[in-house]
């Protein structure tokens, strides 16, 4: 037995689309379920802990559907097996589980304004912030859309003088653009920005991108697709830590796997101490066991 979770407000709205062939699928391979939408749930915790353990529970939605669960649950020791299936327009975190199978991903804290904030995939803030501030006011969300938000944002962000300690270490940037601190190896679709990071590591990758001229920055740019920007070591600070604070010294928008924090002039990230335990969700193995 399986209750599908699905948030309609992902990728547009258009995951309706989605939904009705994962349970199009279900029904035609006769494997039972319940459909549940995420936002007719008032209280996901109570629901999820009053869900037998014995039924899984299939989650549809993107990187803010997960992080959105991730924060309402926090406190509950999940004993149901949770599969994910990407209905999101980045699905980023999907992405990272997808290529390296881990059998737990470590949950980190984010820390800003005195507020606290878990997230599975990644944060950041100056230009990354800047340009997720973007793409969360336009009418359509995709990877085009974030493409064309980071033209944008590198024309009219202004590169800070930026501090970040990695474990008790101190790195001084006279000109930083971004500071992103991820714990999956993607962002905005498929950019590959922390390409050595592992959701299994209580651990995050940090990328700082300082002192570039800017007609250099959008081939930079294009890199990250590829995950070849950390090569450029003059303007591309790489180094993975536990604990990292980083300060800008003026209000910036920081994010958190998506979602944005206005006037945050200082983020700090650290390890939880909790694991998630999502597993990609596959028909053929679903029909294996049943």
């Amino acid at each position: 037995m399986y209750i599908i979770l699905y948030n309609p407000l992902s990728k547009n709205k258009k995951a309706k689309r989605t939904t009705k062939k994962v349970v199009d699928a279900f029904k035609k391979e006769k494997v039972p379920f319940r459909l549940k939408s995420l936002l007719k749930i008032k209280d996901i915790e109570d629901y999820i802990k009053k869900t037998p353990k014995n039924i899984k529970i299939l989650l549809l939605g993107g990187d803010g559907t997960i992080n959105t669960f991730i924060n309402k649950t926090f406190n509950l020791a999940i004993e149901n097996e949770i599969y994910l299936k990407g209905n999101g327009s980045g699905n980023d975190f999907l992405r990272s589980l997808k290529r390296q199978k881990p059998t737990k991903q470590a949950i980190m804290r984010l820390t800003y304004n005195d507020k606290n904030r878990y997230f599975m995939n990644g944060s950041g803030f100056g230009l990354d912030g800047q340009i997720a501030h973007l793409v969360n006011q336009s009418v359509r969300k995709n990877r085009f859309n974030y493409f064309v938000n980071t033209l944008k944002s590198f024309f009219t962000f202004k590169p800070k003088y930026t501090e970040v300690s990695i474990d008790s270490k101190l790195y001084t940037f006279k000109k930083a653009y971004l500071v992103n601190v991820n714990n999956g190896e993607c962002i905005g679709g498929g950019m590959r920005i922390t390409p050595q990071a592992r959701l299994d590591e209580p651990s995050v990758d940090v990328v700082v991108v300082h002192r570039i001229p800017k007609p250099f920055l959008f081939f930079i740019f294009l890199s990250v697709y590829f995950g070849k920007h950390t090569f450029f070591k003059r303007y591309v600070f790489y180094k993975k830590g536990k604990h990292v604070k980083a300060t800008m010294f003026s209000p910036q928008v920081s994010q958190c796997d998506g979602e944005t924090f206005e006037k945050t002039s200082e983020i700090e990230i650290s390890p939880t101490n909790k694991f998630a335990n999502f597993k990609v969700f596959d028909m053929n193995d679903v029909l294996k066991n049943t």
